[in-house]
């Protein structure tokens, strides 16, 4: 929560808030039910969550478009696609 939010990973974020929602509903499928497993990972998707909303606002703030704000948290920043084009210059021979 005190990392900037420019530095917070869209795509980790992602897969922490699908790991926190799968477990937890396995937590209630299996038998005995594991409340304490349903509870960790339930705040672990929620933290997951609450990160990519800052991710996604932060981005609106730039004056993304709410499409290119989700492709950002699935895809990375755009800059680094440029800045590969900029360096992956043929090679002269």
């Amino acid at each position: 929560m005190v990392r900037p939010v420019e530095k917070v990973s869209g795509t980790q974020q992602l897969a922490l808030f699908a790991t926190g929602a799968i477990w937890t509903r396995w937590s209630f499928v299996i038998i005995p039910k594991n409340y304490l497993l349903a509870s960790v990972n339930f705040f672990l998707g929620g933290v997951a969550g609450y990160q990519i909303i800052r991710i996604f606002n932060w981005r609106r703030s730039l004056g993304d478009t709410p499409a290119e704000s989700f492709k950002y948290i699935v895809n990375g920043t755009p800059e680094d696609s440029k800045k590969k084009e900029v360096t992956e210059a043929p090679a002269s021979k």
